[in-house]
C-alpha cells in the first residue's frame, strides 16, 4: 500500500532542522559510549562471548519494544514517544557508569534498548511532514544526523575516557557526558518540537484495531516481508562488525581508545556527508533499490577489506568503502519501507522494520563473540562478506515485485 497524501500542514518549515538537531544530540551520546561498550564489560571480567551477550541485551529489548513504540506514535503522537526515548537513554547511560557488576550493566542496556523508539519515530515524523517525492532527501538528512553522532560521539568519548591504553581509561567520565547529552535532546524536544500527527490522524490509528493485527498485516505483505527478510540479513552482519570491531582492532591492530574514537569519528563524519549533502540526488539519479544494492556490493567490499588488513590506512581504507554502504543502506531501506505505509500506519510499518532490524542486531552480537572467539579473529568479516551474496539475490525479487504493478498498469493502458 503507498501513500500519496501531502505532507501535514500542522508542523513548520524548522521541524525538520530542529528535528535534525535533537536527534544529533542523543546521537553523540550514545557514540560517546558504543565503541567504549566492550571495554566496560570486558573490565567487569567478562570473556569475549559473555560481552557480545551484555552488548546484545540492548537490541533484544529494542525489538521487543519497538512495535508498539510504533503504533503509539500514530496514536498518542510522535512528540511523547520521542520525550520518553530521551529521557530513558539518559537515566541508561547514566547507570551504566555507575554499574558495580555484569548484571546491573546488562539491566542498563535493557534500560537503553527498551527506550529506543527515536529511531522509527523520527522517521516516521518526517513521513508526517514531507511528500513522498522529498522523503528520501529529508530521510537523508536525519540519517546524517545519526551518521554526525557516530561521528562526534566516539571522538568525545575517546577524549574523555584517556589513557594510553584501554586499561589505563576512565569510563565514568564518558557514561555521564553521554547521559547529559541525552537528556539535553530531552529538553530540546520540550522546548521545541511540535507534534506532527494531527488529531484527526491519532484518531483514526486509535480506531484501526489492536495493535497485534496491525504489525501481522504489515510483515504479511510480501514485498514487506521480503524486504524485512534482505535488511535482516544485512544488519546481522553489520551488527557483527561493530560490536566485535573494537576489541578486534585492539587485539590485531593494537588501537586504543583515542586512536578507536578518531577511527570511527571519520567514518561517521563520511556517512554524514554522503546523507546530508548527497543523498536526495542520488536517490532521484538511481533509485532506492539500486542504492540498496550498491550499498550491499560496499559492505561485502569493505568487510572482506578489514580481514585483508595488514595495517591502520588499509584498515581505514576498508572502513571508508563499508561506510558508503552504511550511509546508502540506512536511508533508503527507510524510504522504500515508507513508500509501503499508508499515513495512518507509518509508525506501525517502521516501528515493525526497527523490531525485525533490532532482532538482526541482537543475533548478530549475540553471535559475534562466539564467531571470533571459536572461528577465528577475522571470521565475522569474511562470513559477512559472503552474506551479502544472498542478500544480493533477494533484492532482485524485491525489484521484479516492485515492477510487476507498474507492467501490469502499462498493458492495461494498451
Amino acid at each position: 500500500m503507498t501513500s500519496s497524501a501531502p505532507a501535514t500542514t500542522g508542523p513548520p518549515r524548522l521541524a525538520i532542522p530542529i528535528l535534525f538537531a535533537v536527534v544529533f544530540i542523543d546521537l553523540v551520546g550514545f557514540g560517546i559510549l558504543t565503541p567504549l561498550i566492550p571495554f566496560y564489560v570486558e573490565r567487569l571480567g567478562a570473556r569475549p562471548e559473555l560481552i557480545t551477550l551484555i552488548i546484545a541485551a540492548h537490541p533484544l529489548s529494542q525489538s521487543l519494544a519497538m512495535p508498539l513504540w510504533g503504533a503509539l506514535s500514530d496514536r498518542y503522537g510522535r512528540r511523547p514517544v520521542l520525550l520518553a526515548s530521551m529521557l530513558g537513554h539518559s537515566l541508561a547511560y547514566v547507570a551504566i557508569g555507575f554499574a558495580p557488576s555484569l548484571w546491573f550493566l546488562a539491566a542498563a542496556r535493557v534500560l537503553s534498548g527498551a527506550t529506543s523508539a527515536n529511531l522509527s519515530t523520527a522517521y516516521a515524523y518526517v513521513s508526517d511532514v514531507t511528500s513522498p517525492a522529498e522523503r528520501a532527501g529529508a530521510m537523508g538528512r536525519i540519517s546524517a544526523a545519526f551518521g554526525l553522532g557516530f561521528a562526534v560521539g566516539p571522538a568525545i568519548g575517546g577524549l574523555l575516557a584517556g589513557g594510553n591504553t584501554i586499561a589505563e581509561a576512565n569510563f565514568l567520565r564518558p557514561a555521564l557526558a553521554a547521559g547529559a547529552f541525552s537528556f539535553a535532546a530531552f529538553l530540546a524536544i520540550l522546548a521545541f518540537l511540535p507534534e506532527s500527527r494531527t488529531a484527526g490522524a491519532r484518531a483514526a490509528s486509535r480506531a484501526d484495531g489492536k495493535l497485534r493485527g496491525n504489525f501481522r498485516r504489515v510483515a504479511g505483505r510480501p514485498v514487506v516481508r521480503l524486504m524485512l527478510v534482505m535488511a535482516t540479513i544485512v544488519l546481522v552482519f553489520m551488527s557483527v562488525r561493530e560490536s566485535i570491531f573494537p576489541l578486534w582492532a585492539s587485539h590485531e591492530h593494537a588501537v586504543g581508545a583515542r586512536t578507536l574514537g578518531s577511527m570511527l569519528a571519520w567514518t561517521g563524519g563520511l556517512i554524514f556527508v554522503v546523507q546530508f549533502f548527497a543523498m536526495g540526488r542520488l536517490v532521484e539519479r538511481f533509485g532506492e533499490l539500486n542504492l540498496v544494492r550498491a550499498a550491499m556490493v560496499c559492505l561485502l567490499v569493505g568487510w572482506l577489506g578489514h580481514a585483508l588488513a595488514s595495517d591502520i590506512p588499509s584498515l581505514l581504507a576498508a572502513m571508508t568503502v563499508g561506510a558508503f554502504g552504511t550511509a546508502f543502506f540506512q536511508t533508503c531501506m527507510q524510504s522504500l519501507l515508507s513508500k509501503r505505509a499508508g499515513q495512518a500506519e507509518r509508525g506501525v510499518v517502521l516501528g515493525v522494520y526497527q523490531s525485525s532490524s533490532a532482532m538482526a542486531r541482537f543475533v548478530g552480537q549475540a553471535g559475534a563473540g562466539t564467531i571470533y572467539g571459536q572461528a577465528g579473529a577475522n571470521a565475522p568479516f569474511l562470513l559477512g562478506s559472503l552474506a551479502m551474496v544472498p542478500a544480493l539475490l533477494l533484492s532482485r525479487a524485491i525489484g521484479r515485485r516492485l515492477e510487476a504493478p507498474a507492467a501490469a498498469a502499462g498493458q492495461a493502458a494498451g
